[in-house]
């Protein structure tokens, strides 16, 4: 049996089980004993081969990804991911180079990406803001042989790629189940989308989605999306509006595509509105917001496990040759409530 097929048997994570191994401080008696004694059980034996290798050799992975202050919480996910992946894999070689870019910049990424080459970094984990960008940085990437895994956000024109993420159609198809069970009776949704998201493939395929699945529920209607939206004051005034229209005008649920839930769910409030809202990823800034169920329902991805992810295949490919087939790994989706929201 692998280590990862004895962490799942015992319930212990393949790090401590590692660290088992290597005689490392930080682990009780007793879990020393119950991993030697499934080690033994199920007749575990290192390949020293290949341990013996990655003691002598350097593993390098380049990541490159965005900052933005109005999701800074992307950045922050990623790197505890990052950081999980060196706690588990830097005594077998792992070296990790980290660069982030200025959401507003994309051209920085470029150019990381370049430094980064000519330090002779041919693996990359990339989380992009600027398609056009991004497909320059492939074309160069793939002329050279380099390995390359897209977290977060895959790009169409290059299906050969690695992608860790959620699959962005099924997560607008559940917002809209979600939205129908929230409104049994039926009604108007109303959903915003920032102008900065108009001609994102990820988002519009998340509004594809939510739009199918709504197309088999009769009782409900969705406004036009608001794709005019580009900013915090924006946002405001044009769902403050929204309330204030003809009756037959007013949202009775609200899908959010401007990733600003805080902005709504503070608007909500101010009005003493209660409408059903839901939308995507969890924020310090929206925690208050789904304790008092001012948003209802988020879908959640773990991005830390996804940056974790895309660190162990990339590793496992460079250190023991472990090439996947399958090159589109998707992420579990979660439905974030508050009665579950202490689990998060």
């Amino acid at each position: 049996m692998t280590l990862e097929e004895i962490s799942k048997k015992i319930g212990i994570s393949r790090t401590t089980i590692y660290k088992v191994l290597r005689n490392k401080d930080g682990v009780s008696e007793e879990t020393v004993k119950m991993v030697q004694d499934a080690l033994e059980k199920y007749h575990y034996v290192q390949n020293r081969n290949a341990r013996n290798l990655a003691m002598n050799r350097h593993y390098t992975i380049g990541y490159v990804g965005f900052r933005s202050k109005s999701a800074n919480y992307f950045a922050t996910e990623v790197g505890r991911g990052l950081k999980r992946a060196l706690q588990e894999f830097g005594d077998d070689g792992l070296t990790l180079m980290i660069s982030e870019f200025d959401v507003e910049k994309p051209s920085e990424q470029l150019a990381a990406v370049e430094e980064m080459r000519q330090q002779g970094v041919d693996s990359f984990i990339l989380s992009y803001s600027s398609h056009k960008v991004i497909l320059q940085i492939l074309e160069r990437l793939e002329k050279e042989n380099c390995r390359i895994v897209l977290l977060s956000r895959d790009v169409a024109e290059h299906p050969d790629n690695y992608y860790v993420g959620v699959d962005y159609y099924r997560s607008g198809m559940l917002a809209a189940e979600l939205l129908m069970k929230l409104m049994p009776e039926g009604g108007i949704i109303f959903v915003p989308v920032t102008e900065e998201y108009k001609t994102n493939q990820d988002i519009l395929s998340r509004l594809s989605g939510f739009q199918d699945r709504l197309k088999t529920c009769e009782k409900l209607e969705m406004l036009p999306p608001f794709f005019g939206l580009t900013g915090e004051r924006e946002i405001k005034e044009a769902l403050e509006k929204l309330l204030q229209e003809e009756p037959d005008r007013k949202p009775d649920g609200i899908f959010d595509l401007t990733y600003r839930l805080d902005v709504i769910a503070d608007v909500l409030k101010r009005q003493k509105k209660k409408i059903p809202l839901v939308g995507f990823d969890l924020f310090e800034e929206i925690r208050g917001s789904v304790e008092d169920s001012t948003i209802d329902a988020l879908i959640y991805q773990d991005l830390s496990s996804q940056a974790y992810r895309a660190v162990r295949m990339l590793f496992e490919e460079m250190c023991y040759g472990k090439v996947r087939s399958e090159k589109k790994h998707y992420a579990k989706l979660e439905i974030i409530m508050k009665e579950n929201l202490i689990y998060f």
